[in-house]
Parts: C-alpha cells; structure tokens; sequence
C-alpha cells in the first residue's frame, strides 16, 4: 500500500465515523450566516473556470474581503474568492444545481471537510452525521481532500514567494493588491 493511499484509508475511515451524506440542500453555495458561502478560490483554479466558461477574471473572483494595510498606504490580501450574486454563489443556477460542478473548486468539492495540520476537521452542514453515501464516494472524497490539501500547500508556498518579492518592490505606495501564486495584482 502506498503513503498516498495509506493516508486516503485513513481520511476515509474517520468521514465514515464522522459521517455524511450531501443532502443537496445547496447551504454550502448560499449565504445561512455572514460569509457562510465565502468559497477562497485559487489562482489555477480560476483559471480553470475561465477556460470551461469563457468568462473574465472579475467576471468570476473578487478579492477576499479583508485587507491587510501598511504605513505607506498599500493594501494587500492573499486570497480570491468566487463571486456572490445576493447570497448566494454565481455559479448556483435557479434549480440550486451548480453550473460548473465538473471543474468545481476544491473547497466545493470536499465541503464540509478539510485537512489541517494533519487533521479532518469538519464544518457545519445539514450532511454531517448522517450515514454515509457509499464507501466508493468516501474513498474518492478522502482522495480530493489530500489533493486539495498537496494544491493548497503549494499555493502557500507560492504567495509566500510572491509576498516576499511584493515586500522589497518600493513603488507599490497607495494602492491595493492581491498577492496570489501568479504574482501580486492591483486591484483597481
């Protein structure tokens, strides 16, 4: 047994303790408390969406709502995430179905799940608890949630770059930024 499925094995024995079954009730693409529905979004990620539905980057994320400022005036965050019509996501069609679920985001795809610090820490949803889909559905969720995790270490590692370059660029001044793992953005 290999190191990636050993880990799988183990992500899928604690969902089938934990338990779940996605109810489709689409809570997780709308807003039930504030940013509920925030979905942070990586640069390929967006990419991806672009490419499966001809739309624009602003047409598709925002920045991620809190902003870090210097003395000098400059704004930056380090994230993107999916835009919101109202309370809900873009991307929830008037049958709560999401019109982009095959290239969906990795956050989309594991919700209410994910791995920190080694650990599967589980969100509020109507599907926690509830016995599970079927063990093949448990297994390919165990799957997406250490892809998800190996993606978004590696974004990390990317910005950390990117905000390292950002901080010795000095004609920055006054303005704001998304500092992503393609580089740092301006925001007009």
């Amino acid at each position: 047994m290999t190191r990636f499925s050993e880990k799988s094995e183990e992500i899928k024995l604690k969902i089938l303790k934990t338990g779940f079954k996605c109810k489709l009730c689409g809570d997780c693409c709308r807003r039930v408390s504030e940013d509920s529905n925030l979905v942070l979004v990586s640069a390929p990620e967006i990419r991806k969406i672009m490419e499966n539905t001809g739309q624009s980057w602003s047409e598709i994320a925002e920045p991620y709502p809190d902003f870090l400022k210097q003395e000098d005036g400059t704004e930056y965050t380090f994230n993107w995430a999916l835009k919101r019509e109202g309370s809900r996501c873009i991307f929830l069609n008037e049958s709560g179905r999401c019109r982009i679920y095959d290239i969906r985001p990795d956050i989309c795809r594991t919700y209410p799940f994910m791995i920190q610090d080694g650990e599967l820490l589980a969100f509020e949803c109507p599907g926690i608890g509830e016995e599970n889909n079927s063990k093949k559905d448990t297994r390919i969720l165990a799957e997406d949630l250490i892809c998800r995790e190996e993606n978004e270490d590696e974004d990390f590692r990317k910005i950390e770059e990117n905000y390292l370059l950002f901080n010795g660029d000095c004609n920055k001044k006054n303005k704001k930024y998304v500092i992503d793992s393609e580089g740092a953005k301006i925001i007009e």
